[in-house]
């Protein structure tokens, strides 16, 4: 989700630029990655102005954070762990109760163990642009029926697709956590698309 720039000057050289108060360097970091930390936002937040504030906050605080940037660290999964903060920061001030549950949309099993055939409704989406828009805004609903931890694990693994170790350095959780909570959340959405 790495947007395209003219500036060929890697993360971790402008992330150093920026440290020292050049705005120039920042700006290029913001152009260069506002599109991720949005998708986070927005994946994260029940709205889209709720999605903008959290962008913005997240910058702010890389902002402020930048001279302390860890030495020999990579400049995304740090930035992405601050719009992470600043969305945990934005549903924690917002907290709506769950609507239900997602739970009854996980896959069955057939008698031997194995997962029981699924209708693939969700592959026919591809065809219908308009379908798609539609169910995406039904995906985001389903979203806010999840816990955070799985949410932001699903976000960044399949969303941004992010490995399981960079993941789980930023929600400061192990590897193979992650790794479950984001392929259950992909059962339970893939469930969930079955039943439209």
């Amino acid at each position: 989700m790495k947007q395209r720039d003219d500036f060929p000057e890697p993360d971790r050289a402008l992330a150093e630029r920026a440290a020292r108060g050049s705005g120039a360097a920042f700006a290029v970091l913001v152009t260069r990655h506002s599109d991720a930390v949005y998708a986070i936002a927005r994946n994260m937040c029940a709205t889209s102005r709720e999605a903008a504030e959290v962008v913005q906050e997240a910058f702010l605080a890389a902002w402020r954070e930048l001279p302390f940037f860890p030495p020999g660290a990579r400049f995304t999964p740090w930035l992405y762990g601050m719009a992470m903060k600043a969305a945990f920061a934005q549903r924690k001030r917002d907290r709506r109760s769950p609507a239900g549950s997602l739970e009854s949309y996980l896959p069955a099993f057939d008698g031997a163990g194995r997962l029981a055939a699924s209708k693939g409704r969700w592959q026919e989406l591809d065809d219908n642009p308009s379908e798609r828009f539609e169910v995406t805004g039904l995906l985001r609903e389903a979203l806010e029926c999840i816990d955070d931890q799985t949410r932001a694990a699903f976000v960044l693994r399949d969303l941004l697709q992010l490995p399981a170790d960079e993941t789980a350095a930023i929600l400061e959780a192990s590897p193979p956590a992650v790794r479950r909570d984001a392929h259950r959340l992909r059962l339970m959405l893939h469930g969930f698309i079955d039943q439209l």
